[in-house]
């Protein structure tokens, strides 16, 4: 899941087949999902643990076992608990739609987002087969996988609709729907200047709101403080640095916004586990 907290505009699997799994254990340098959005749409399956992921907002608890579809758009995170394996399949639902042609009205609503699949998908036999065909499909790298897959996300997609598993409209009222967009202008700020000495004062100017109002507006919004949860995005951008081996630890603190090396050197151990050092030798 490469990407912070912004619009991901990654190219997904090829231009004739645009899906890509993303298979996530504790080794992965995403394996806590920071937010992010991107217009296509999104299949989470759990493999073990426990895995918290919040949908613009609303919080859904998965274990092994369970499926989440992401809708197009839609500002997500994921928290994994202890022990957890997940997978993400990331597709472009258009590429569907054109290879149906016109007869799938449902296709159609989906992508124009005048119908929308819950979330959590049911725990069905005859799903859960279903999901498992398509994640197979797209792993593999077989004659016909392809086409396995185009007709396993299709098969997916029909039984939920034969079962009713969808709404007319998204669950967010318009005051969430506003507090959504803002927290995406937020988080593009952030991602554009997190390298910059930000103040609590100047993200909350940036939000329209005062200092005191906005660390209230952000906690409830993100389970972070501001300044929380910029310090994680540093930190995240940090792990790349050091992972391409190419900057030092002290480069690398200072761009990355930390001006102070022994403060970057603890908060880096705070959510990473390890020191600078430590991280960029594995």
């Amino acid at each position: 899941m490469q990407g912070h907290a912004y619009n991901e505009l990654l190219p997904r699997g090829e231009p004739g087949f645009p899906m890509e799994l993303y298979h996530l254990d504790p080794g992965h340098i995403r394996y806590v999902m920071p937010y992010h959005w991107h217009m296509e749409y999104e299949l989470v399956r759990v493999l073990s643990g426990g895995l918290s992921i919040w949908l613009n907002g609303a919080l859904y608890e998965l274990s092994a076992g369970d499926l989440l579809w992401v809708e197009g758009g839609v500002l997500h995170t994921g928290i994994p608990g202890e022990g957890c394996i997940y997978e993400c399949l990331v597709f472009d639902l258009d590429f569907l739609l054109k290879a149906c042609g016109g007869w799938s009205k449902h296709l159609t609503d989906l992508s124009e987002h005048s119908l929308f699949l819950k979330p959590l998908l049911p725990r069905d036999s005859s799903v859960l087969r279903q999901a498992d065909e398509l994640f197979l499909a797209v792993r593999q790298q077989k004659k016909g996988s392809r086409l396995r897959a185009f007709g396993a996300l299709c098969g997916l997609l029909g039984l939920l609709i034969e079962m009713g598993w969808y709404s007319a409209e998204l669950p967010e009222n318009e005051a969430q729907r506003r507090n959504i967009r803002l927290l995406k202008r937020l988080f593009a700020y952030l991602e554009e200047h997190y390298a910059e000495p930000l103040t609590l004062a100047q993200l909350a100017r940036e939000a329209g709101m005062s200092p005191k109002y906005f660390c209230r507006f952000f906690r409830s919004m993100t389970q972070h403080t501001p300044i929380d949860y910029l310090n994680r995005c540093r930190v995240e951008h940090a792990c790349e640095l050091l992972s391409a081996g190419k900057s030092s630890v002290t480069e690398t603190a200072f761009a990355c916004g930390f001006n102070d090396l022994s403060y970057f050197i603890r908060v880096f151990k705070r959510f990473q586990g390890v020191t600078p050092k430590q991280y960029g030798s594995r």
